[in-house]
């Protein structure tokens, strides 16, 4: 049993050079772990049934992302145990899946003994800070919470159709996966999120940056692309009613602005908080879009802002959002 302080490890299945490498630098780093090897996968799964592990480090496969899925499940069910993935194939765009998959780290399986050893440890201090059902409370205000709480987290959103995740630095969004998809494409999907679990995991590291505008711009992006796929599907159905409207011109033309100034109006809107303002403006803009020289943008879906201040600090294993 393992004594009151200390983490263990589990090295999975790894090349015996490398697993005995790491279980070297591991000890000789820090030993207020336990390192745990195991060389065949009937091996693994006992421990995985009978220990508690914080870390697990497993050989992975990018075209594999439902083994790393298959993994975090059965680690979520016995506590809060983090993966690191190591692949034979270089860390872009292609680990993206791993990431959604549940993964926290993803490394090559050639990457220094001493910084793959850093890696680990690191890892096993990320504490999971939030944790709850997102019939609560969708991912699209809790990103927005999060980020008006201007923390640097990473946000882990399992639905029972994907597995996404999104990185936050000082209340900026940075990166987003969610299946194979990355950066804004991945929001899109994320927003739309209203059923499973979230976990927001304190310590995480960026993988890579794949957003560069600010979070209040990536929200509207979210919601205007959301709200034009909501538009699509509605109208393959013959029956369906359309969604909304656009205004009509005598209204647009009572607003008395140009197209480029309705856009910016709306952008405005959504900066300050008032959804439904920006709302008016994009529908504004919308309805001019066939006497502008730039295509408008749809009209948004609603995104509730949470007023919140960033919370004073977090007891290790604290949890919340749990009923």
């Amino acid at each position: 049993m393992t004594p009151v302080g200390r983490k263990r490890i589990l090295l999975a299945e790894l090349d015996d050079r490398l697993a005995l490498a790491l279980l070297a630098r591991l000890y000789e780093h820090n030993r207020t772990y336990d390192v745990l090897l195991s060389r065949t996968a009937d091996v693994t799964q006992a421990l995985l049934d009978s220990e508690r592990l914080h870390v697990v480090v497993i050989h992975a496969h990018p075209s594999k992302p439902g083994d790393i899925a298959q993994l975090e499940a059965q680690l979520r069910r016995a506590g809060d145990t983090r993966i690191v993935a190591l692949i034979d194939a270089p860390v872009d765009a292609t680990a993206a899946a791993l990431y959604a998959a549940g993964a926290d780290s993803v490394r090559q399986l050639g990457t220094p003994i001493d910084e793959l050893a850093d890696e680990v440890l690191r890892v096993s201090r990320a504490d999971t800070l939030l944790e709850g059902s997102l019939d609560q409370v969708g991912s699209a205000d809790l990103i927005q919470m999060l980020c008006l709480c201007r923390r640097s987290l990473m946000i882990r959103v399992v639905t029972s159709q994907e597995r996404s995740a999104v990185w936050l630095h000082e209340g900026e969004i940075h990166h987003a996966v969610s299946d194979a998809s990355s950066g804004q494409s991945a929001m899109s999907r994320i927003v739309r999120a209203d059923n499973g679990r979230f976990l927001a995991i304190g310590g995480a590291t960026l993988p890579m940056r794949t957003i560069h505008q600010d979070w209040q711009h990536v929200m509207l992006e979210a919601a205007r692309e959301h709200d034009e796929a909501t538009q699509r599907a509605s109208q393959q159905k013959k029956d369906a009613p359309r969604s909304s409207a656009p205004p009509h011109h005598s209204q647009v033309r009572a607003l008395g602005k140009s197209y480029r100034e309705l856009t910016e109006l709306g952008l405005q809107s959504i900066k300050a908080g008032d959804f439904n303002k920006a709302r008016e403006y994009w529908d504004a803009a919308r309805a001019l879009g066939a006497d502008a020289p730039e295509v408008a943008p749809a009209s948004v879906a609603p995104v509730t802002v949470i007023k919140a201040t960033p919370p004073a600090g977090h007891k290790r294993g604290e949890r919340a959002g749990r009923r």
